[in-house]
């Protein structure tokens, strides 16, 4: 492996160290305490909020905004298939496999250079929509601007997989991201997953969620 590699893999363990603890402290804290009378089903509320709940006809104003919805979930998208890169180019039969004849690979960094777009446009949107603009502070624009150039990099790295400058830009933009994935937003990752299902919990417990559609 290059020296950069090994700055990128460290600052790797720094940031799944952090998201660990962050993990444990959610673990510690364990269900949340209602003292109500239970009238519903807490499984299924768990599972609807993961689920139907997430559509954008369920959620408070994501169905008035369905282009900016959807080019949400394509970033998302974007920075999952960009981080399973990531974890693959320590492996020879990955950079193998880029660096080969065959092509088909090429259809990843395609993906990539239309997920990193909608992240740009996102962070467009939010420094000059006079919605959110005001609701937003720097954390929310540094930690989108680095996943979009996040994806960005891995896009140009399976382009030019033999590039050392590539690498180097590509491992340094790696290692910037996962220094600051514990600092801001982007640890949402762990947070998320308990989010959702303390409000399942919530509104299950009390026979709101899953909503019967039939009513």
């Amino acid at each position: 492996m290059s020296a950069m590699q090994y700055i990128a893999l460290a600052a790797a363990l720094i940031c799944l160290g952090s998201l660990l603890v962050f993990f444990l402290r959610l673990v510690r804290l364990g269900k949340p305490k209602d003292l109500s009378n239970k009238s519903g089903d807490t499984k299924k509320g768990v599972l609807y909020a993961n689920t139907t709940a997430m559509l954008p006809q369920n959620k408070e104003s994501a169905y008035l905004h369905l282009p900016s919805y959807a080019t949400g979930m394509l970033f998302h998208v974007g920075i999952f298939t960009s981080l399973l890169v990531f974890v693959l180019s320590f492996f020879p039969f990955f950079n193998r496999w880029i660096g080969g004849a065959d092509r088909i690979h090429l259809i990843i960094p395609i993906l990539l250079a239309f997920t990193s777009c909608c992240g740009y446009l996102l962070l467009f949107k939010r420094a000059f929509s006079k919605d959110l603009k005001p609701m937003s502070n720097p954390d929310d624009f540094i930690s989108n601007f680095l996943t979009s150039t996040f994806q960005l990099a891995t896009m140009l790295y399976l382009f030019f997989p033999a590039s050392r400058c590539i690498n180097i830009l590509y491992y340094i933009v790696c290692t910037l991201l996962l220094l600051y994935f514990p600092l801001g937003k982007l640890r949402h990752v762990v947070y998320y997953f308990a989010a959702r299902f303390h409000i399942g919990y919530f509104y299950g417990w009390r026979n709101v969620w899953p909503v019967n559609e039939t009513e």
